[in-house]
């Protein structure tokens, strides 16, 4: 049963953003740069860090009287060039056109190279988790610089959110609210 909690990945390469803009796969992750459609079909582990994650952002924006307006599978684009789903996204405060925070749970690809595609979107804070950790970066004038405490919900550092997701996994997402209270 293995299978089931890995991810998949499918590369299609010279495509267009026509060919992109008409896929409709609801339970897919896809993006879009420079002609190559990737497609995610996430597994298991993959939804859980996801889910992880969401709660501990619903946990410390409860704890903070943050008010949060999640876009998640919202496809994100820079029309012509650049489409992108995050994992996780969320505004904070009040609903914008973009969200102020993106998260990518890479298991079995993407990288670093994910923050390329949310550069031509400018998203303000993009979380990446990889090799059982996460990392923060926030874009700026010469692209994204790395951080270990988080612009867009101050306080809350990598280090914290590594523990938590580490700390819980294979048992219920409701374990993260303990992290809080």
């Amino acid at each position: 049963m293995e299978h089931k909690k890995s991810d998949r990945i499918t590369t299609i390469t010279n495509t267009t953003w026509a060919e992109y803009i008409s896929l409709d796969l609801p339970s897919k992750r896809v993006s879009f740069r420079n002609g190559v459609i990737t497609i995610l079909s996430p597994g298991r582990n993959h939804e859980l860090i996801g889910d992880y994650i969401r709660a501990i952002i619903w946990a410390y924006c409860r704890q903070n009287n943050i008010a949060l307006f999640p876009y998640n599978q919202t496809t994100l684009k820079e029309e012509g060039k650049e489409g992108k789903e995050p994992d996780v996204a969320y505004c904070f405060e009040i609903d914008k056109d973009k969200p102020d925070l993106a998260v990518e749970i890479n298991l079995t690809s993407g990288s670093i190279d994910d923050l390329t595609k949310y550069q031509y979107l400018k998203i303000p804070e993009v979380w990446l988790w990889e090799n059982n950790k996460i990392r923060f970066f926030v874009y700026g004038d010469s692209g994204y610089s790395e951080l270990t405490i988080s612009n867009a919900l101050p306080n809350l550092t990598c280090d914290r959110i590594t523990t938590i997701v580490n700390s819980c996994f294979g048992k219920s997402v409701l374990e993260v609210e303990k992290y809080f209270y």
